[in-house]
């Protein structure tokens, strides 16, 4: 007869345990990422609509004094929201480098500000319809994202799950500030 002790019978349940645990929080980890991506490729794309207001107004404009120094200050948010975003896209379940994104898109925010509000600046409602399209689509993908997130926090909160997530070095990630997606889109042009 096979004859097996309680000790292995709870070493099996135990190994088995971890195991479902440690692949439920890599589908939730998977799944923050795949929300990021999501919304990485919706703020690329407003990147690039910002780009071709930007460029609509420095063809408008003849680019001196004030209108020179709005530009190049909304090069530079261009650039460290770029940067940003590569960072993000690099660790998106890293609490500092989604933090330093919320601050890239706020510094854009400025600079978006301080361009738009120039005398001068276009006024196109097709551009401004586009724009609230685009703003509602990257505002759902970071709730999508926070959502993701929240998920992944609480599975690694669960006190049994809370040690394998010691063990391996899973941390807590940062959710986004809810008006990542739609800062500009109050005031848009």
């Amino acid at each position: 007869m096979w004859s097996i002790s309680l000790d292995w019978i709870v070493l099996a349940v135990l190994v088995f345990w971890a195991v479902g645990a440690y692949n439920r929080i890599m589908r939730l980890r998977t799944a923050c990422v795949q929300a990021f991506g999501a919304l990485d490729s919706y703020l690329l794309q407003a990147q690039g609509l910002l780009g071709e207001w930007a460029a609509a107004q420095a063809g408008q404009a003849d680019l001196a004094g004030a209108h020179r120094l709005a530009h190049a200050a909304w090069q530079q948010s261009l650039a460290a929201l770029g940067a940003a975003l590569a960072g993000a896209r690099a660790r998106p379940l890293h609490a500092q480098t989604m933090q330093g994104l919320e601050s890239a898109h706020a510094a854009q925010y400025v600079a978006w500000q301080a361009l738009k509000n120039l005398p001068g600046a276009p006024e196109d409602p097709a551009w401004r319809l586009r724009w609230q399209q685009q703003q509602a689509q990257t505002g759902l993908a970071a709730d999508q994202f926070n959502t993701a997130v929240a998920q992944y926090n609480a599975a690694i909160a669960q006190f049994p799950a809370r040690v394998l997530a010691w063990f391996f070095g899973f941390r807590a990630a940062r959710p986004l500030q809810p008006a990542l997606g739609a800062q500009p889109a109050d005031t848009a042009a």
